[in-house]
C-alpha cells in the first residue's frame, strides 16, 4: 500500500494519530499498543451503526470482513483465505494444536522460554501427546531441534520473538528443515507482527499466530491466526461452526452449506466487527508508512538505546546478534527504582524479572530517545 499524501515525509503526521504521544513517552509497545485516532474512529462509527439499527446489514457485515482480512493478509504477504479471525494469540495456537493430523503419543517439541500464553495451551489442550520442551535461546534452531527429534516428533511450537530478552529464532532454516522433514512450525508471533517485517511467501511456517494489542495497537481481544494453504485438505475440522460456512444470505436457514475449504472453517459465530475494524485502520498505519520502513525505525532507535546504555554502563541482556526485534532489556541494579522515576517522569517501560524492558515502535522519536537517557542518568547521579 502506498503512503498516502498526507503522511508523507513527517513522523510528525503519524505521531499525530496517537494521543499518548501528548502526555508522555511510550516505549511499551511489547506490553500494550496505544490506540490511533483511525481506530478510534472506526470502532465509534460501528457503534453507531449499532446503536442507530442494531446490526450491520448482511452485505456490508460481510464486505466489512472480507476487506479486513485482506488487509491483514498483506501485512505478512499471505493471501485472505489464509487468516481466520481470533481474538489473542492464545486462541491462534490452540486452533492450529487441536488440527493437526496428530496420534495418540506423538510427540511435540516445544520452546521452553516460550511465554505462559502458548505453555499453558500446549500442557492443558493436548492430553495425549507428548511435549518435549527445549531451551532455544542462545542457540542455532536447527541443531536443538535437529538433536531433540525422533520418528513420533510432528511439530515444533515457538515464539519468533522471545518476550523477555527480545531475542528471535531465525525462523528461515529452521522453516526449511522441518518442511523437508514433514514438521509442522507452530508460531506465536505477537512480539514480531507489527514491528518486524515478515513474509510467509518467504518464511514459510504452518501457523502464525497474533493478537492486535501490542505492536498493532490494539484493541485488545482481537487477532488472527495464518494458516498455510498447503494444510487445508490435511487438517481436522475442529473449532467451527455456524459462520464458518458461506451462508448466501441470513433468510433461510434449512440448508446445510459445507464448511470452507479454507481458514474461515475455524470461524466459529458471530465476529468482532467493532474490534476487527479498529484494528484494521491500525495495520492500514503500518502498511501505509511500510513495513519495511517500520522494522528500519524501530532497529534504528533501539540501537540508539543500545548504544546510551553503554555510555551509561547499564548492562544489556538482549543480545546484540541478529536477527532483531524491537525490544531491548537491561539489567541495572535498584530496577524498581528506576522503573518508578522513569514512570515519574511521563516515561512508560515495563519492568520484567527485575530487568527493564524498553520497546519503541516507529512513531517514537530520536529525542524521545535521548530525552529517556537523560532522565536515566540524572537518576545515576
Amino acid at each position: 500500500m502506498k503512503p498516502l499524501q498526507h503522511y508523507k515525509g513527517s513522523i510528525d503526521n503519524y505521531r499525530n494519530l496517537f494521543e499518548v504521544t501528548k502526555s508522555k513517552i511510550y516505549l511499551n509497545h511489547a506490553s500494550t499498543g496505544p490506540m490511533s485516532l483511525n481506530a478510534k474512529i472506526a470502532i465509534e462509527e460501528c457503534i453507531k451503526v449499532y446503536q442507530k439499527q442494531a446490526e450491520f446489514d448482511f452485505k456490508t457485515y460481510f464486505e466489512k470482513l472480507k476487506y479486513s482480512r485482506g488487509i491483514f493478509a498483506r501485512l505478512i504477504n499471505a493471501e485472505p483465505e489464509e487468516i481466520t479471525f481470533t481474538h489473542n494469540t492464545s486462541e491462534g495456537i490452540f486452533i492450529a494444536l487441536i488440527n493437526l493430523p496428530l496420534k495418540n503419543g506423538d510427540e511435540i517439541i516445544v520452546m521452553n522460554e516460550t511465554f505462559p500464553a502458548v505453555r499453558y495451551v500446549v500442557q492443558y489442550n493436548l492430553p495425549k501427546i507428548t511435549k518435549k520442551f527445549i531451551n532455544f535461546c542462545g542457540e542455532d534452531p536447527v541443531k536443538i531441534v535437529g538433536k531433540n527429534l525422533n520418528r513420533k516428533t510432528h511439530a515444533v511450537v515457538l515464539d519468533h520473538t522471545q518476550f523477555f530478552t527480545g531475542e528471535m529464532v531465525d525462523l528461515l532454516p529452521l522453516s526449511e528443515f522441518l518442511r523437508n522433514r514433514g514438521i509442522y512450525l507452530i508460531v506465536d508471533g505477537i512480539q514480531s507482527i507489527g514491528a518486524i517485517e515478515f513474509d510467509t511467501k518467504k518464511t514459510q511456517v504452518d501457523f502464525l499466530a497474533t493478537g492486535g494489542g501490542k505492536w498493532l495497537f490494539g484493541p485488545g481481544g482481537t487477532g488472527f491466526l495464518y494458516v498455510n494453504k498447503k494444510n487445508f485438505k490435511v487438517l481436522k475440522r475442529l473449532h467451527t461452526g455456524w459462520l464458518g460456512v458461506d451462508w448466501k444470505s441470513f433468510e433461510n436457514f434449512e440448508t446445510s452449506p459445507p464448511l470452507f475449504d479454507d481458514a474461515r472453517m475455524f470461524e466459529m459465530g458471530t465476529r468482532n466487527v467493532i474490534g476487527i475494524s479498529g484494528l484494521t485502520e491500525n495495520v492500514k498505519i503500518l502498511l501505509e508508512f511500510g513495513m519495511k520502513n517500520v522494522e528500519k525505525r524501530i532497529l534504528k532507535l533501539k540501537n540508539q538505546l543500545r548504544d546510551g546504555f553503554k555510555r551509561l554502563k547499564i548492562p544489556v541482556i538482549t543480545t546484540d546478534k541478529g536477527p532483531h526485534s524491537g525490544i531491548i532489556t537491561v539489567k541495572p541494579e535498584n530496577p524498581r527504582q528506576i522503573y518508578e522515576f522513569l514512570i515519574k517522569n511521563q516515561i512508560t517501560i515495563s519492568l520484567r524479572n527485575n530487568c527493564l524492558r524498553f520497546s519503541p515502535h516507529f512513531y517514537n522519536t530520536e529525542e524521545e530517545i535521548e530525552e529517556v537517557l537523560k532522565i536515566l542518568k540524572k537518576f545515576k547521579k
